[in-house]
């Protein structure tokens, strides 16, 4: 335990700073197994574009069809949830005012992203899709599944939740610039990370009209997502392993 170790944490508050960085970590496995689940089926065979090939997704294998739409997204931004409280509680001595715009961040986000996820909508929509035995039914359902569509694609979830999530990150790594909590490789690699990400959304990592990307937005969203995820997933590990440290120095301080 160093000195500034010493100045930060209050037994009352050290079960906040676990949790916070049990919950770093734990995004950062759910990267790991997005990848695990993901890339094989990408291999496989493309991602679906039509609400028809959606629902065959969805009953071939309702775990691909859950990733492909986002679950780890979700996982992930419930988890946005303590993290930010613990980092907060740090990281408020550094900026006040722009740690509690951070969060309010994070949870505006998080709600607007958790409202507009479609993942399990559309695995219900694809059983009904099974189960139906009119063609009426069927036009019904694929109707249903157009419309969950224009909303993965539209700025409800993507825009508004999840950048506003990843700005949120992009800020509070910035404050760890002057914090010395954490060290400076931690705050580079989340300024690069999230940066990428919030610039690679305004860039063109987007949907078309008609759901598929020009080559200029492939492009982008594969720096976005190899580049900033990747350089997200360290950050997550590196700020997890240094909340749940701070986590068990009790008996002191918080600033």
């Amino acid at each position: 335990m160093n000195n500034n170790d010493a100045e930060i944490v209050d037994s009352t508050w050290s079960s906040l700073l676990k949790v916070g960085g049990a919950a770093a970590l734990l995004c950062a496995l759910m990267y790991i197994i997005t990848l695990v689940v993901y890339v094989p089926a990408n291999l496989a065979s493309p991602p679906p574009e039509t609400v028809l090939e959606w629902f065959e997704v969805f009953e071939d294998s309702p775990v691909t069809g859950l990733f492909y739409l986002g679950l780890a997204d979700v996982i992930i931004m419930i988890f946005w949830g303590p993290m930010a409280l613990a980092l907060y509680a740090i990281l408020k001595k550094s900026n006040r005012t722009w740690s509690l715009i951070a969060t309010a961040f994070v949870f505006v986000g998080m709600a607007v992203f958790l409202a507009t996820n479609t993942a399990f909508s559309m695995l219900s929509l694809s059983q009904e899709y099974v189960a139906a035995t009119t063609e009426a039914e069927k036009s019904i359902l694929l109707a249903a599944g157009q419309s969950m569509l224009a909303v993965t694609r539209g700025t409800g979830q993507l825009y508004a939740g999840m950048q506003l999530v990843w700005l949120a990150g992009f800020v509070l790594s910035i404050l760890m610039l002057r914090s010395e909590t954490f060290s400076k490789a931690t705050a580079w690699v989340g300024i690069l990370g999230f940066g990428i990400l919030v610039v690679g959304i305004i860039g063109g990592g987007h949907y078309t009209s008609t759901g598929d990307y020009t080559a200029i937005q492939a492009a982008i969203v594969a720096v976005q997502y190899i580049g900033g995820g990747l350089l997200s997933l360290v950050w997550y590990i590196l700020v997890g392993l240094r909340l749940w440290k701070l986590g068990h120095v009790e008996g002191k301080t918080l600033p």
